[in-house]
């Protein structure tokens, strides 16, 4: 159900042709989801009283699913657009006024030329093997601002259920017996795309306790917030930056 009242904003609604995540005769359903990350800003930000966000940064942009609802409600602020496709970037420069950034496969060497008071990371931590994940959830708290938040979306219990009850249509290009044996035994499980053999890409699945595991091993961030199906099937994940908030005691 809705948790705030959009309807005032005036959404550009403009598709790049190159767009994957859009499905034809399902346009709806596409914004729906741009809209629903903008409510879990919103929710973030009155969670962390934090309502205003200078400098954002949409770390895995695409062509503007989320971005494009970032623009009308903060356009005061300065977005930074990440993402590994140079097209998706200047696309999201051309139209909704992006600084436009192009991501690496190693984490380790994007560079931004400043901190964020708001991270939203959608959809791309599901994507990585462990070393990756780590380095890139690194990346984005070191890119974070004092007093600056953190929303990361995972794929966690309930699409693991949806692969065990053999939900169709979901996950169907990598090895679910072996990702889903994993992620029993790990917490933690990722498979590759099998046609994908340029770069690790695939599928991650990420447990609440193995979650809150890696947080707990940062003691420059605060977990205000772990929602289960959040975001479509994926979870959702708001952390608040501060520095040496907590001893290192775990």
């Amino acid at each position: 159900m809705p948790l705030y009242d959009f309807s005032d904003l005036k959404i550009d609604k403009t598709i790049s042709p190159r767009d994957t995540m859009i499905v034809p005769g399902r346009e709806e359903q596409y914004f729906e989801i741009g809209h629903r990350a903008l409510e879990l800003v919103e929710f973030a930000a009155k969670l962390c009283d934090k309502p205003h966000f200078p400098n954002i940064l949409d770390y895995g942009c695409g062509y503007a699913r989320v971005l494009r609802w970032l623009r009308p409600k903060h356009h005061y602020a300065e977005i930074t657009a990440c993402e590994l496709d140079q097209s998706c970037v200047d696309f999201c420069a051309k139209h909704w006024d992006a600084l436009p950034v192009v991501s690496a496969t190693d984490p380790a060497t994007v560079k931004f030329d400043r901190q964020f008071d708001l991270i939203w990371c959608g959809s791309v931590l599901t994507h990585l093997d462990q070393a990756a994940w780590e380095k890139t959830f690194d990346l984005l708290i070191e890119s974070t601002a004092e007093c600056g938040i953190i929303i990361l979306t995972l794929q966690g219990r309930f699409f693991a259920s949806a692969l065990a009850n053999k939900q169709p249509y979901i996950a169907d290009d990598v090895d679910k017996t072996a990702l889903l044996a994993d992620f029993k035994a790990n917490g933690f499980a990722y498979q590759n795309y099998f046609d994908r053999h340029d770069h690790d890409y695939g599928i991650a699945l990420t447990s609440p306790q193995w979650i809150t595991r890696q947080i707990e091993k940062r003691t420059n961030v605060i977990l205000r917030s772990y929602i289960e199906e959040a975001w479509g099937m994926q979870d959702v994940v708001v952390l608040y930056k501060t520095a040496d908030y907590f001893a290192d005691v775990v």
